[in-house]
């Protein structure tokens, strides 16, 4: 099963990046020197080291020859679409650089998805697409944040309890030893996504979801996506 990704990104220093120069990018890139741009990370959702994302920028950079001198990020990777170029392995770039923007990805098995936020919404959700909808994401967050940490994660943790018994499956550790590390793991996650809408009410940020090992193109929120994203770059570059 795949993950659902829900990515909390600095939107101010995400359109930075996408506005920088080709040549720029691959020297901060390079010389390290683009690390002390990069938002701080949180200890509530986790986010990869920066030697890993600037290797891979470096790659999406000289494997698509993005360097074009002054031209920005976006406008070059706009330009090498409309030339031929995977759209895919372009679009990959330009999530790249929100997850450099970014402190961090809360992640959870996407059929569990449904367990952390159905409730919180105040209607039944019927299709895996949902979990991905702007208006499940404003509804969700907007009640998780009037619980506190330690009620949310009780809540879901009872949620998931009733959903077991229900289906008839034993809640007996003797008769299911995953029990108790399921649990901790729902703990775990309602606690990091309490984090995270508490997070997303402050500053200038943005949530970015998208289907693990899904196209790059579609990762947005509401009417966004990176489509459109690059979509932009080539009619500002007319």
């Amino acid at each position: 099963m795949a993950d659902l990704l829900a990515m909390v990104v600095d939107s101010d220093a995400w359109l930075s990046l996408l506005n920088t120069s080709t040549t720029d990018l691959h020297q901060q890139m390079q010389d390290k020197s683009g690390r002390k741009l990069r938002p701080e990370m949180t200890d509530f959702i986790e986010r990869r080291f920066d030697v890993d994302v600037e290797a891979e920028i470096l790659d999406w950079i000289e494997d698509h020859d993005i360097i074009q001198g002054a031209d920005s990020v976006l406008l070059t990777a706009s330009q090498r679409m409309v030339a031929g170029a995977d759209i895919e392995e372009i679009a990959s770039g330009i999530w790249l650089l929100a997850e450099w923007a970014s402190i961090g990805t809360w992640r959870c098995m996407e059929g569990r998805g449904f367990l952390y936020l159905e409730p919180y919404i105040g209607e039944s959700m019927n299709q895996v697409g949902e979990l991905y909808e702007l208006r499940t994401w404003d509804a969700a967050i907007s009640s998780i944040k009037t619980l506190s940490k330690q009620q949310y994660s009780e809540a879901v943790v009872v949620d998931w309890m009733g959903r077991r018994e229900q289906l008839g499956e034993t809640l007996n550790e003797k008769n299911d030893p995953r029990i108790l590390s399921t649990m901790q793991s729902h703990q775990r996650h309602a606690e990091s996504l309490h984090g995270l809408a508490e997070f997303l009410t402050e500053g200038e940020t943005i949530l970015l979801t998208r289907r693990d090992w899904s196209s790059y193109l579609s990762a947005g929120f509401g009417g966004f996506n990176i489509r459109k994203l690059l979509t932009s770059g080539v009619v500002e570059g007319k």
